[in-house]
């Protein structure tokens, strides 16, 4: 519908290009690191942060972001957003969900809802909220109640993998 609009537009045809079959990559940066921020709505936890290599937890699984990646807009599920710095050193946080953005020029900002480093969740308090919403999810009565519990549910079985309680 967009195409027939801008092809019958003649002001639209001088000033808009419309070519879906060209694909862009990443241009080149001036060193071999990625940079990236790591947003949540009451935090700035890394803001044009350099690393070699960005772990996300993607809606269609879990992806790797470096270098000349291709740009992308990806929904993040609840999992573990592994850094790897510029230094070597490795860092994990939990994350329940968000939205990753990749951009042409090496950059990359990672919105989330929650942020936490992965050494600062209670085991204790994982295994008590996956029984909590085990529990929710089969004693729900209607599809609201079951969507609810569910989210609840898989956060915390990631929750789990994460600080490495058994399910």
């Amino acid at each position: 519908m967009f195409r027939s609009l801008v092809k019958s537009s003649n002001l639209l045809k001088n000033s808009i290009s419309v070519n879906s079959s060209k694909r862009f990559f990443a241009t080149e940066a001036s060193d071999d690191l990625l940079t990236f921020s790591l947003l949540s709505p009451h935090q700035t936890i890394y803001k044009d942060k350099k690393a070699q290599l960005v772990t996300l937890p993607g809606a269609k699984g879990v992806f790797g972001i470096a270098k000349n990646h291709v740009p992308k807009i990806s929904e993040l599920k609840p999992g573990i957003v592994q850094i790897n710095h510029e230094n070597g050193d490795l860092e994990k946080f939990f994350v329940s969900g968000g939205f990753a953005f990749v951009n042409p020029d090496a950059s990359c900002y990672i919105n989330v809802i929650e942020a936490v480093p992965v050494d600062q969740l209670d085991p204790n308090e994982v295994k008590n909220g996956l029984a909590r919403y085990t529990q929710l999810f089969n004693e729900a009565q209607d599809e609201n109640a079951k969507a609810v519990a569910l989210v609840g549910l898989e956060a915390h079985q990631q929750m789990a993998y994460a600080c490495g309680v058994s399910v």
